[in-house]
């Protein structure tokens, strides 16, 4: 590790914008080596969750939906913003992957994995994303979508879906990769351990 490095100093901070998305957040610094950076525009955003559901069969459950940014409707993962009342329940990230799960597509899980926390930008983000794997899933009754929101749900197989990602067939937010990835990776050590 490189000693050197060190954080930047905050002169001053101020909220630029805000809204129930998004704050933007627009801080005035100075580096270790006194370069003045101002103003570094923060995007201050709720820690999100991405939800891997697989069905007793191994396919697993993706999402698609239109996302504005983009302009286009693009395959996904179950994925949203922890809540207020998320933080209730002991562990915020996985009360808004139960949550998520149940609005987005219906079903219910009887266990959930984390396979892992990331960063989604850190240069720019203050966030941080939890990815999980839903599994010993059962129908509970119709997706509840948020006003706007209208989500089409398929099963795929997971190295199929990989596949298509290398390929580029399939293009899909970096995020949902990531846990895609780990997910294989996880499901892949249970079945060789469970064949020793």
């Amino acid at each position: 590790m490189n000693d050197e490095l060190k954080p930047w100093s905050v002169t001053a901070s101020r909220i630029t914008y805000e809204d129930r998305w998004i704050r933007i957040r627009s801080d005035d610094c100075i580096t270790a080596d006194g370069i003045v950076v101002a103003p570094f525009h923060v995007l201050d955003y709720p820690d999100w969750i991405n939800v891997i559901p697989v069905m007793p069969d191994g396919r697993v459950l993706l999402t698609r939906e239109y996302r504005h940014g983009r302009g286009e409707i693009v395959l996904g993962l179950v994925a949203g913003s922890l809540e207020p009342g998320d933080s209730n329940t002991g562990d915020a990230a996985m009360a808004a992957a139960q949550r998520e799960l149940r609005e987005e597509t219906g079903y219910e899980a009887s266990t959930f994995v984390k396979l892992l926390t990331s960063y989604p930008n850190a240069a720019s983000h203050s966030n941080m994303v939890t990815s999980w794997l839903a599994l010993g899933l059962n129908r509970a009754g119709e997706p509840s979508f948020d006003p706007g929101e209208k989500v089409e749900l398929l099963f795929a197989d997971l190295a199929a879906i990989l596949g298509e990602l290398q390929s580029g067939a399939v293009i899909m937010q970096s995020m949902h990769v990531a846990a895609l990835y780990a997910a294989e990776s996880w499901l892949r050590t249970q079945a060789s351990e469970g064949l020793k």
